[in-house]
């Protein structure tokens, strides 16, 4: 709780298909400041940065891929004692054969945690970890654009899309 009161930022999961402009008009009733979002999150390349949607997802691991199920890599899985210690963590990139054996009180256990993780299940992750965004919160979006345009001119840069007036095409 402290933390929402002490940032300029909230916390937001992207949707499915849902694009930068979409966020600006929940937020800010403004699709023009779409270029907010993206800066919050240090973005910038919209097509390799921001979260593909299910249908593009699957498209693109379709075209990367001869074979999206098959194995990328092996990762451990979590392995406790009884004392509910972490002998392993989840997630770790291993060989197919990695094993552990650890002192469990009275035995030794000897323990093969790792699970195979296909190319499609690897790009999953990867693009799920993408769907968790910071927004700009909108009692503070007026003057966070301010102040950027204000430093956008001492740096020469004048223009920066607020509205439809701003477009020339």
């Amino acid at each position: 709780e402290f933390k929402a009161q002490v940032t300029i930022f909230k916390e937001h999961v992207v949707g499915d298909g849902e694009k930068p402009e979409d966020i600006a008009v929940e937020f800010y009733r403004n699709p023009f400041y779409n270029w907010t979002v993206l800066i919050a999150n240090d973005i910038t390349d919209y097509y390799t940065q921001w979260p593909r949607s299910v249908t593009q997802l699957q498209d693109f691991i379709d075209q990367k891929y001869d074979n999206p199920q098959a194995t990328k890599h092996h990762v451990t899985t979590e392995v406790k004692d009884d004392n509910n210690n972490i002998i392993v963590p989840a997630g770790k990139v291993v060989p197919s054969n990695f094993q552990v054996a650890y002192y469990n009180g009275s035995t030794t256990v000897t323990a093969n945690p790792v699970v195979s993780v296909t190319n499609a299940m690897y790009e999953t992750e990867l693009n799920s970890k993408k769907q968790n965004i910071q927004v700009i919160k909108p009692k503070l979006i007026e003057d966070f654009v301010a102040e950027y345009k204000s430093l956008l001119v001492k740096g020469k840069v004048t223009t920066i899309a607020g509205g439809t007036s701003d477009i020339n095409m």
